[in-house]
């Protein structure tokens, strides 16, 4: 007789926890690369604004030194974004590696969720086996003594 597929429960719910930590670091991933993706457009809107105000002050009354503060600002910055691009696109490295984690965690729980729900129907098919044997059974015992008391009848009437 099978055991009950009950023996799988524990190992589904490993795997549904595997899962679960891996959907969870990716969404973490992502959310790092999102905010380092939003850190660089901030980084762009500042060089932008360096850019502009640099030229604002060479076109009025000049000073080299306010101007030349704003183009090193403005290098600065774009030596900042670029690191910040390198950043984002690790990142996003990093997320499509634990986006694979997650398709294989999928994969594993749903091996383990295909093999219970066959070994589910493994065991129940043999307890309704098992059940109609029995209901054979009965049902063979009470045609018996149907047999036995109609024959025992025949048997009272024929002596009086």
């Amino acid at each position: 007789m099978l055991r009950t597929p009950r023996q799988l429960d524990t190992l589904l719910r490993i795997r549904r926890r595997q899962e679960d930590a891996r959907a969870s670091a990716l969404a973490d991933a992502r959310r790092k690369a999102r905010a380092a993706r939003d850190q660089r457009q901030a980084l762009e809107a500042e060089q932008v604004w360096a850019i502009e105000e640099g030229a604002a002050h060479a076109r009025g009354e000049f000073d080299a030194a306010e101007v030349r503060r704003y183009y090193q600002y403005e290098r600065h910055l774009a030596r900042l974004s670029v690191a910040k691009e390198a950043e984002v696109l690790q990142l996003d490295r990093t997320a499509e590696g634990r986006r694979g984690e997650l398709e294989e965690a999928m994969k594993r729980r749903r091996i383990i969720e295909r093999l219970r729900e066959r070994r589910q129907q493994a065991w129940m098919a043999e307890m309704n086996k098992a059940e109609q044997i029995l209901l054979d059974e009965v049902a063979t015992n009470y045609a018996a003594r149907e047999r036995n008391a109609a024959a025992s009848s025949g048997k009272e009437h024929e002596a009086v």
